[in-house]
């Protein structure tokens, strides 16, 4: 699927530019085409719901970075934790790995704000991969703080990436994440 922006092409997994016209259809190799990833951290539910529509729109890969202990299920229980962690710069175990992360050309990265900056989880999964050379695509949900916020710490975290801070997305607002994604000049 292309997008009417006339650059942004995305199929079969791979994403591809386009010379203004809509059209379907596989990547051939050696035609600008990039393996993508979506991996995201969602502790309510509602980053997921954002991380999936990205995936069916892109045709990406989905990987829901978990941790390896549950963050616990009540609200404020949730934020103290969350707090101490920021606090204690902590890195939480995770419960599972991107096989060949090596694959992939651009990573959509998104979370919860919590904190005023990405989840320490997200810290963990950028520790445990090479991003050198690769495109990280941010996107949150937040009831109040801006992505920007978490943008200085996603710099620092995914080393050697090109970062593109993307936006604070709202579950139920398909329509502005589908013109985010149309708007995005890879």
């Amino acid at each position: 699927m292309c997008f009417d922006d006339g650059r942004t092409c995305f199929g079969h997994n791979r994403l591809r530019r386009s010379s203004g016209t809509i059209r379907t259809g596989r990547c051939q190799n050696g035609n600008g085409c990039k393996k993508i990833l979506v991996a995201y951290f969602s502790h309510t539910g509602n980053t997921e719901k954002v991380a999936q529509l990205i995936q069916s729109k892109t045709g990406a890969d989905i990987f829901k970075i978990e941790t390896a202990a549950p963050y616990p299920s009540v609200y404020r229980e949730t934020t103290e934790l969350a707090k101490q962690e920021k606090a204690d710069n902590a890195r939480p175990a995770l419960k599972n790995k991107v096989e060949n992360m090596a694959q992939y050309d651009v990573v959509f990265v998104g979370f919860p704000i919590w904190w005023h900056t990405a989840p320490m989880a997200v810290a963990t999964f950028a520790d445990g991969y090479d991003f050198s050379g690769k495109t990280v695509i941010t996107f949150c949900t937040s009831g109040g703080s801006p992505i920007s916020e978490s943008t200085p710490d996603i710099n620092k975290w995914f080393k050697g990436a090109n970062v593109i801070e993307g936006i604070r997305a709202y579950p139920d607002d398909t329509a502005a994440t589908e013109k985010w994604l149309a708007g995005l000049n890879l």
